[in-house]
């Protein structure tokens, strides 16, 4: 455990940590020094009420932040009021978030003593799980209402009058809150249709993954970019606008040349020829068009007909593998749904025959062996959600425990990372449903983690 440090103690920003409330901002990035108009007026917007002190001309000034101007170089900020007390009471948030914005040096002072490495790692893996299992709340109605867009799109494109207004509202939310991994996780706990639902979960797993991706290839894309990729998944589909509705929302399991099959398998050429006519990008083309055309292009199962596998660029092979994964463990009323670890397994069997590998391996270290949201049962008798993936071995991802080995459910779930306890492990992976019933999507959108 730290001791006690004197106030006003000067941090870098690399140094905060939970135990510091920031007294004053005293370092700063090249773009407070000298302030640009744009970066002036954020100031302003974002530290009102707050007092600073600036370098105007030859001149250092205190003065209130609304009488700054262009030219000013900052050089301290201080005296924040009772409203923006969220800027001064460090956690992991705000660090990010002054990193950001470019705040580097500050004085602060101590309100406790300073957690221990293994004490500060367990409260953010806490903060980052809470919040995930927030976002999923908060994601069930958003969900719906997506799941309702998507099928007034299919059935406005059928009548030759499509409107991607109410989609694109719901795509600008998503992308917003940074929500599509909190939705994806809610595909294995809630009932869904076959093609309206499982638009939005495919998207929005396809969209997660996807971020992840490029993020480990050192690319960061822009929101605009996010939106384009996300509303492209929601609409991997849009071909079935072009299938009979009665064929479309059937629970029934077609012959494999019947007439409702064919006009199934023609969906993903009508797709491409709609967002051809809508002026899409190749890519968001690709996916619809090919995302159902397997390694092995000669298997019954892959269509449409393609002269080489080349033609299916990564982001479609990734969405291949998404969709499949999202039929597996989606819940229907008319089939067994697969618990999410029995259906990595089950796919990665079919890596190299059907799926491409390269992508395979990038789905499966962001996704783990066991995806967030996955129950499964601990060595000690305990049940578990797994709420984030593991960081290195797979099989020991971190879980909170919603069921204790006397059977007895839990007001408040412990967190527990699988890869610090050398005694506690996964014995078995459980199906949601059959442990918890109706109650599964509430169990989980309600745990208090600690």
């Amino acid at each position: 455990m730290g001791s006690e440090t004197s106030p006003n103690e000067k941090v870098l920003l690399e140094n905060l940590d939970d135990s510091m409330v920031i007294e004053r901002y005293i370092g700063f990035s090249k773009k407070f020094s000298p302030m640009d108009g744009v970066s002036c007026k954020w100031l302003q917007h974002n530290f009102r009420g707050v007092k600073v002190r600036v370098k105007r001309g030859d001149e250092i000034l205190e003065i209130p932040v609304d009488t700054t101007k262009e030219g000013d170089a900052l050089v301290e900020v201080h005296s924040f009021p009772e409203s923006l007390k969220k800027l001064t009471i460090v956690n992991t948030r705000l660090i990010e978030e002054l990193k950001k914005r470019g705040f580097l040096k500050f004085k602060v002072r101590r309100t406790k003593k300073k957690l221990s490495q293994k004490q500060v790692r367990h409260k953010e893996a806490v903060e980052k799980s809470s919040e995930l299992v927030y976002k999923a709340k908060e994601g069930v109605e958003v969900s719906k209402g997506a799941s309702k867009a998507v099928e007034n799109l299919l059935d406005d494109t059928r009548d030759g009058n499509m409107e991607m207004g109410d989609i694109s509202q719901y795509v600008d939310n998503i992308i917003a809150n940074e929500s599509t991994e909190a939705i994806g996780i809610l595909t294995s706990l809630k009932k869904s249709d076959q093609t309206y639902a499982h638009c939005v979960d495919v998207g929005s797993i396809f969209q997660s993954v996807y971020i992840k991706m490029m993020e480990r290839q050192g690319v960061e894309l822009s929101a605009e970019k996010k939106s384009e990729m996300l509303l492209g998944a929601f609409m991997h589909d849009i071909g079935k606008s072009k299938v009979p509705k009665d064929i479309l929302d059937s629970t029934e399991r077609f012959e494999r040349d019947s007439r409702e099959m064919q006009l199934m398998q023609s969906h993903p050429t009508f797709g491409a020829e709609i967002l051809t006519d809508l002026g899409s990008s190749d890519m968001i083309i690709n996916m619809a068009h090919y995302h159902h055309v397997k390694l092995d292009t000669y298997m019954k199962s892959s269509y449409p007909k393609v002269d080489e596998y080349d033609d299916v660029i990564m982001e479609t092979r990734l969405i291949a593998i998404v969709d499949v994964y999202q039929a597996l463990v989606g819940r229907r009323s008319y089939k067994k749904s697969w618990a999410p670890p029995a259906a990595i397994k089950f796919i990665e069997q079919l890596t190299g025959i059907e799926f491409d590998m390269d992508v395979w391996d990038s789905f499966f270290q962001i996704m783990g062996k066991y995806p967030t949201g996955s129950l499964v049962e601990l060595s000690d008798g305990s049940m578990a959600f797994v709420v984030q993936p593991a960081d290195e071995d797979l099989d020991k991802p971190k879980v909170a425990v919603i069921r204790n080995a006397k059977g007895e459910d839990l007001t408040s779930n412990p967190l527990i990372n699988l890869a610090y306890e050398q005694d506690i492990t996964i014995v078995k992976d459980l199906d949601n449903y059959e442990a918890l019933g109706e109650a599964c999507l509430d169990v989980f959108t309600n745990m208090k983690i600690s």
